[in-house]
């Protein structure tokens, strides 16, 4: 009868290795909307100081064969949202993002962004901020942002 040997691990380099899967596992926690061949991840809030506008981050990601525009983002939770860009260190506004065939388009510091102004709560860490987004072939794609501090919101988009 052949002999099985099985080996013994203390509980602590269990524990440990457990942990380190975790970690290395990652924990997105920005919110996630699919309509059609449009995705949304990532999308989170960075809280912004009291009385200013808040900036949104997120990822978008076209999965078809046909491009897409996203035309506008509005929300129940704010006045209003605007998209925005970064040209040679300053912010400006645009009217569309292309999102292209089978490609992705990431709003991250430095880049695309969407400003939130005149949100109708103060937010804190963890709270949502309910994003309606409208393309051109999709059309309405409703996602809920995460509010998180800066720098875990931009960790997110990494």
């Amino acid at each position: 009868m052949p002999s099985h040997h099985v080996r013994s691990y203390p509980l602590g380099f269990i524990c440990a290795l457990a942990a380190l899967a975790l970690a290395c596992a990652g924990t997105a926690r920005g919110g996630h909307a699919e309509s059609g061949d449009i995705t949304i991840s990532h999308a989170v809030v960075s809280l912004p100081p009291p009385s200013t506008p808040a900036p949104g981050f997120l990822v978008l990601e076209n999965r078809g064969a046909a491009p897409d525009t996203l035309l506008a983002i509005d929300s129940p939770d704010a006045d209003s949202v605007t998209l925005h860009t970064v040209v040679g260190g300053q912010m400006e506004p645009v009217s569309m993002v292309a999102v292209p065939t089978y490609g992705k388009v990431r709003f991250a510091p430095g880049g695309y962004h969407v400003m939130i102004a005149g949100l109708h709560t103060p937010l804190a860490a963890g709270d949502t901020v309910k994003l309606a987004l409208h393309f051109a072939h999709a059309g309405r794609v409703l996602v809920r942002a995460v509010a998180l501090r800066y720098s875990e919101a931009v960790s997110e988009l990494r």
